[in-house]
């Protein structure tokens, strides 16, 4: 019997209730996307927009309807409420690419219940899509997918696209995430990308990213806890950059669409660590 998350998904399921509020907050991103919208803060190079903040709210709008004893963590409006349940918000992950009207921007949504990930969901909002999950699988949402089949699709990671993401704004141990960007070994393989958004994070469960590199302490991050949530759900493989459990050691993330790969990537950035020794 093939089952039907979209047909079937219990609207009082936490999975569904990130969904929704992914979903309001893109189509406030979407309605703001190429209007000018007015910087509000800056930081560095980094600043938030007016359309960041709109689309913080009607996500906590939605929370604050279907979860009103929820505490909520977002990254423009800050902390309300307490408790184990915890709601991670990042309104628009790529404010710079918004800004400057490219379309690589997401909307990142997830559940924290005593420090684990048990739903999230991650918008696109320029290309209209939803990709979540229930902490046990991941899917992919849309108008043009219900069209066809009326259910949601499974995602699947693959590493046939030969891209990988590096993050370059964030730290690596000796630039070796720098350095890895040279590598001829590595670059014989793979495409190097630099997209500076989560959302690429997502791709990799979605299939349409070989991987995904980063530097930094991601703990509890309302960044990267949803893509993290995904890429696990749909079966990535997911570590730090020595390899180990996440949000240990080095911390960092190396998240791949299968072992192999995975296997490959370490031994690159590693071989990059180890010729700055």
């Amino acid at each position: 019997m093939v089952h039907h998350p979209a047909a079937d998904a219990d609207p009082d399921a936490d999975a569904e209730v990130a969904v929704r509020a992914a979903s309001a907050g893109a189509a406030v991103a979407r309605a703001r996307y190429n209007t000018g919208s007015r910087r509000t803060a800056d930081r560095g190079l980094d600043f938030t927009t007016e359309a960041d903040v709109e689309t913080e709210r009607a996500i906590r709008d939605v929370l604050a309807e279907l979860r009103p004893g929820d505490a909520i963590v977002g990254e423009e409006l800050g902390s309300s409420g307490d408790g184990r349940r915890r709601w991670l918000v990042d309104p628009i992950c790529g404010t710079l690419n918004f800004a400057a009207g490219m379309p690589l921007f997401a909307v990142n949504v997830a559940l924290d219940i005593d420090d684990v990930t048990t739903a999230a969901a991650v918008a696109d909002p320029a290309a209209g899509d939803v990709f979540w999950t229930d902490g046990v699988a991941a899917w992919h949402r849309s108008a043009a997918i219900e069209a066809e089949t009326g259910d949601d699709r499974r995602l699947q990671p693959a590493s046939s696209s030969r891209l990988v993401t590096v993050n370059l704004e964030s730290s690596f141990p000796d630039d070796s995430g720098t350095r890895l960007l040279s590598d001829e070994v590595f670059r014989a393989r793979f495409s190097p990308r630099f997209l500076s958004t989560t959302l690429a994070l997502a791709w990799v469960a979605t299939g349409q990213q070989a991987g995904y590199i980063t530097g930094g302490d991601l703990r509890g991050s309302v960044h990267w806890t949803a893509g993290i949530a995904l890429c696990r759900a749909a079966g990535a493989v997911v570590t730090n950059l020595a390899g180990d459990e996440l949000h240990t050691g080095d911390h960092g993330l190396v998240a791949a669409a299968d072992a192999e790969t995975h296997a490959f990537l370490l031994d690159r950035l590693h071989t990059a660590d180890g010729e700055a020794a």
